[in-house]
């Protein structure tokens, strides 16, 4: 005899984060939020390293070293991104880090919060308009993967959830199916 699970949705809660995000990048979402990551995290170095082989960033004005430093942290906010898409279709372990990878959720919500409040303060005009431009591009994409794509990604993972919900578990451990 099976032993009785005392939630309905235990046997789907053990999806580990692995798993989960396996599953998520391998969706043409997923990969479509890797493939235009992968891109601005090209196009952000590229333009970066433009600017530093124009002047050093202790060359630039306060303003628009604050700028240099933001799209920097993008940089690397792209940068781990990535990391964790190739770790997520390589289909390696991940769920260790669950900690770490909470950590960097938060971060790159303060990132988004700073980088907000320099564009509020407007375009510097001793700076290039290249890099408040893209810091700009950088937050619309952001904010959109935060409050549209993440959530799609999360919502087709919650109605799998729903649908586990729905299970029960009759005396022979069999499941089925309630209308």
């Amino acid at each position: 005899m099976k032993p009785v699970l005392s939630h309905p949705r235990e046997a789907e809660i053990g999806r580990t984060m692995s798993e989960v995000m396996s599953s998520n990048v391998r969706t043409p979402l997923g990969a479509l939020t890797a493939v235009a990551e992968l891109v601005l995290l090209c196009g952000l170095t590229y333009l970066m390293g433009r600017e530093r082989r124009r002047h050093a960033y202790g060359d630039l004005p306060l303003d628009c070293q604050h700028l240099a430093q933001v799209l920097l942290l993008y940089i690397a906010y792209f940068a781990i991104t990535l990391l964790l898409n190739v770790t997520a279709i390589l289909r390696l372990h991940v769920s260790k880090m669950a900690i770490p990878v909470a950590l960097f959720g938060i971060l790159s919500l303060a990132l988004l919060i700073w980088s907000m409040v320099l564009l509020a303060r407007g375009a510097p005009e001793s700076c290039d308009d290249e890099l408040y431009s893209a810091l700009s591009g950088v937050v619309c994409y952001h904010l959109v993967e935060m409050c549209c794509l993440a959530p799609l990604e999360v919502g087709r993972e919650h109605v799998h959830l729903q649908v586990a919900s729905a299970r029960e578990v009759d005396q022979e451990g069999g499941y089925f199916i309630m209308s």
